[in-house]
């Protein structure tokens, strides 16, 4: 399995796990502080955590196998746009990938940064999404 291979399949399993959460969610969950709210799970900081001891194993790689993940990872909220608690969680996960664009070559990094400006408008961007923007532009 190659990085790339692995990164999706730490997605997939986190989808899977959070998609069932809210699927099997009562009513009342998270109501009036009743229940537990789904996006209090443990499965989403796992997620968080997973990912970034992923991500860190990954500043060796070549520009361009960075910038193929980096590319999966910023895209992967899009998917997500109609279940918010894993929507947001998946932005908040850019924040993640920081470290690596240091690495990423000047014409990967604009490149990610050309998508990334266009699949995430300024006026709909978090101060975490405004940094990674920053940092892919230079």
């Amino acid at each position: 399995m190659n990085e790339l291979e692995r990164i999706q399949e730490l997605y997939r399993g986190y989808l899977a796990e959070a998609e069932e959460v809210l699927r099997t969610k009562k009513v009342t969950d998270g109501l009036w502080g009743f229940g537990k709210h789904p996006a209090d799970h443990p499965c989403h900081g796992k997620f968080l955590e997973d990912l970034e001891a992923a991500l860190g194993e990954l500043a060796d790689l070549p520009s361009a196998q960075i910038r193929e993940i980096l590319a999966y990872v910023y895209r992967a909220p899009l998917e997500k746009r109609r279940d918010p608690s894993i929507h947001w969680l998946l932005i908040a996960a850019h924040k993640l990938t920081l470290p690596l664009l240091d690495r990423l070559d000047p014409a990967d990094a604009r490149a990610l940064g050309e998508r990334y400006g266009a699949d995430y408008p300024r006026r709909t961007r978090l101060p975490a999404q405004d940094q990674v923007f920053a940092a892919l532009k230079g």
